[in-house]
């Protein structure tokens, strides 16, 4: 007999209920529980009552959503929860919002899979065209030259992105040019060596700025400003103005200790600059001709809907994510939090255990997400509508909670790091 799965006390095997004429799975507990008066048949935890026969089908149908998980397809355990193996079976939405904000739990190979699952619906359903990602608006140029296969090589500051760029770049392969995909990396410059790099650039670009001294890396936070300022003055170009107020919140951010790599981080990274130029920057984009709709990757934190005063970048004040930002001034969003339950993750030179979170997330229903995943032991992902099931997580952030969807990884792989190590 195939065995489906083993979750919690016992292993899952396929059946047939002959009483509801319907494919159901059977957990068979080990032996130490046969004369467990507390643990009645078709329960997974002591305490049930064995004259309660709607529990018993109540399990049942829930084992069979489990069966159905495991072989690809996509089953409705509790109103708005679904769970699957597949990718391709998520609800995801492709019409109705301008951007699409897939909000990342970092460093996981999921992601990757996700992304390309997401793109392909919205490239075929919404005409997309533009995506944008998490890193210094310095290096866009050279990542939009790879994806579009103009270069073969990205820059080694790019690195933690590598494998999404290789996805954008095998996806563009063989497509007309007004079918590929465009990147767009939206954040701020960090470190200072990335500033000092986008001011040489422009310096560049803009007519009679060669003459204009831009400072070493040493003296960035403390001459930068005056830098673009005096860029800013010869150029009315609204492209090259808007780098320039990326380079202004860049340095500003570094002027609060921010500084940004592919190595750990130093400060804090939600500052209130860096989320203002991220925003402005994402305005810009649909403001260009032929971008529909934008599919944004980011950190997680991002895609709340919500302000959070835990995060803010001091006291008293509020942490104003990307996605409220872009509700509030009129940009319709979805935005999907994704999060792993258990596994690992490869980061900024770092991989870590994840620590284990299904028992301590709660759905509307009562049930922990612990006891859902041990009841459909066959699902790799779990999707939540939070418009028709509410989720909580209690001693977590409660802005946390404000998103359209989540994305819960039942466990999670790391990334693969192209990273020189």
């Amino acid at each position: 007999m195939e065995n489906l799965g083993q979750r919690g006390t016992g292993e899952v095997y396929p059946a047939e209920d002959t009483n509801l004429s319907r494919q159901v799975a059977i957990k068979v507990l080990p032996d130490e529980f046969a004369h467990d008066a507390g643990v009645s048949p078709g329960s997974s935890s002591p305490g049930s009552n064995m004259h309660r026969p709607g529990l018993l089908v109540g399990v049942l149908l829930l084992m069979s959503a489990g069966a159905q998980a495991v072989r690809g397809q996509t089953v409705e355990v509790r109103p708005g929860v679904l769970a699957t193996s597949d990718w391709a079976r998520l609800p995801l939405p492709c019409s109705g919002s301008q951007v699409y904000l897939l909000g990342e739990t970092h460093g996981l190979k999921e992601t990757e899979a996700l992304l390309l699952d997401f793109l392909s619906r919205l490239h075929a359903k919404a005409a997309l065209r533009d995506v944008a990602l998490e890193e210094d608006q310095v290096y866009s140029q050279a990542a939009r030259d790879f994806v579009e296969w103009k270069s073969d090589s990205v820059p080694e500051q790019l690195c933690l992105r590598a494998s999404i760029l290789w996805i954008l770049r095998r996806f563009n392969e063989g497509r007309a040019q007004n079918e590929r995909i465009r990147v767009h990396l939206v954040d701020i410059d960090s470190p200072a060596s990335a500033i000092r790099e986008h001011l040489l650039k422009l310096a560049a670009r803009i007519t009679g700025a060669r003459a204009i001294r831009v400072p070493g890396e040493s003296q960035i936070a403390e001459r930068g400003l005056e830098t673009v300022d005096e860029l800013a003055r010869l150029t009315s170009d609204r492209a090259l103005q808007g780098e320039l107020r990326t380079i202004r919140h860049s340095v500003l951010a570094l002027q609060q200790g921010l500084e940004i790599s592919t190595r750990p981080h130093k400060g804090n990274p939600l500052l209130e600059d860096r989320e203002q130029a991220i925003t402005a920057n994402i305005h810009d984009l649909l403001r260009q001709p032929g971008c529909r709709v934008l599919l944004a990757l980011y950190g997680s934190v991002h895609a709340w809907k919500k302000p959070s005063k835990i995060q803010a970048d001091s006291p008293g004040r509020y942490f104003y994510p990307l996605a409220y930002r872009l509700e509030q001034e009129g940009v319709r969003t979805f935005s999907l939090a994704c999060l792993a339950l258990s596994g690992r993750m490869r980061w900024r030179g770092m991989e870590i255990e994840l620590p284990p979170l299904a028992a301590g997330i709660s759905l509307a229903t009562g049930e922990t997400l612990g006891q859902i995943l041990t009841a459909v032991p066959g699902a790799a992902y779990f999707y939540v509508d939070t418009a028709r099931q509410g989720v909580s997580m209690p001693g977590s952030d409660p802005a946390g909670l404000a998103v359209d969807a989540f994305l819960f990884i039942a466990q999670a792989t790391p990334m693969e790091s192209r990273c020189v190590k």
